[in-house]
C-alpha cells in the first residue's frame, strides 16, 4: 500500500477534492446511518474520512464522530470542519495502527474500502469488530467487480489531471489513474461481490446482515444514475453486525 500517500496527495492537489465545506450529497449520505443502522444518535467512527465533509454533515446530524484520515491536506480541512462542530474530532493517522478508543455505535467506511490484500481487508475488518458495540453496525461501501471491468477505458478531465479507469482482471483490482503533463498516479482497489465479501468476512467477528446498491455510471449516456440495481451498481453498502 505504498501507493496510497502519494496517491491522494496528488489527487487533492490536482483537483482539491478533499477541500471545502459540505455539500448537499454528503448530508444524503449521512442519511444512510439511522436507515440502514438504525441506531440513535450515538458514537459514529469513520474510516478514510477525507476532508471530513462526510464526517461533518453526520455530526450535523447529531452524531458524535471520530474520523480518521491519513493524508494531510484532507486530514486538515477536516479540523478546519471540526471547529464549528463540537461533536467531530479528527485523527490523523494510519487506521491500520492508529489507537482509536472504542466503543462505537456504527463504524463507517464510505468509498474506499479494498486497499490492499484480502488479508489486509480481513485485518482491518478485525480491528472493526473490535471497535464496534455489541449492538453496533459497520457501513462499508464496496466497489463491484462487474463495474470496475465495464468502467476500463472510460476517462475525463478532473482539475489540472486526466483520470482514466482499467481492470485488473486476474487481481480483480479496479485502477484508477491520474495524469498530469510526465507525471502520473495509480490507485488500485479489491472488487467483491457479495458471494466474494461473505467469504472474506470468515473469522472476522463480521456478519453482513444486508446490502443497499449505490449509484452507477451509464457509459454510453455518460449520465450517472443515482439508484442502480446491484447488476450495474459501481458499489454497494454493506451492513455488518459483530457475529454471534
Amino acid at each position: 500500500m505504498e501507493w496510497t500517500q502519494r496517491f491522494y496527495a496528488r489527487q487533492d492537489d490536482w483537483s482539491s477534492v478533499y477541500q471545502g465545506q459540505t455539500q448537499p450529497h454528503h448530508h444524503e449520505r449521512a442519511t444512510l446511518i439511522p436507515r440502514l443502522a438504525s441506531p440513535p444518535p450515538g458514537r459514529v467512527l469513520e474510516l478514510g474520512a477525507g476532508g471530513g465533509q462526510h464526517a461533518a454533515a453526520t455530526a450535523d446530524a447529531g452524531y458524535t464522530v471520530t474520523a480518521v484520515e491519513i493524508q494531510p491536506g484532507a486530514a486538515a480541512n477536516a479540523r478546519r470542519l471540526a471547529e464549528t462542530r463540537p461533536g467531530l474530532s479528527v485523527i490523523e493517522g494510519d487506521f491500520y495502527v492508529a489507537e482509536i478508543p472504542g466503543p462505537f455505535d456504527v463504524v463507517t467506511y464510505w468509498d474506499g474500502f479494498g486497499i490492499g490484500s484480502d488479508a489486509d481487508q480481513q485485518r482491518l475488518l478485525k480491528r472493526i469488530a473490535a471497535w464496534l458495540s455489541p449492538d453496533g453496525v459497520a457501513l462499508v461501501d464496496t466497489y463491484t467487480p462487474w463495474y470496475a471491468a465495464q468502467s476500463a477505458g472510460h476517462g475525463w478531465p478532473v482539475g489540472e489531471a486526466h483520470r482514466e479507469y482499467g481492470f485488473d482482471a486476474e487481481g480483480c483490482r479496479w485502477l484508477d489513474t491520474w495524469r498530469r503533463g510526465e507525471e502520473t498516479v495509480t490507485q488500485s482497489l479489491r472488487c467483491y461481490s457479495p458471494a466474494d465479501l461473505r467469504l472474506l468476512l470468515h473469522g472476522t467477528g463480521l456478519t453482513m446482515e444486508a446490502l443497499e446498491p449505490g449509484g452507477g455510471m451509464d457509459w454510453d449516456a455518460r449520465s450517472w444514475q443515482p439508484r442502480a440495481a446491484l447488476s450495474k451498481a459501481m458499489s454497494f453498502t454493506a451492513v455488518l453486525r459483530p457475529a454471534r
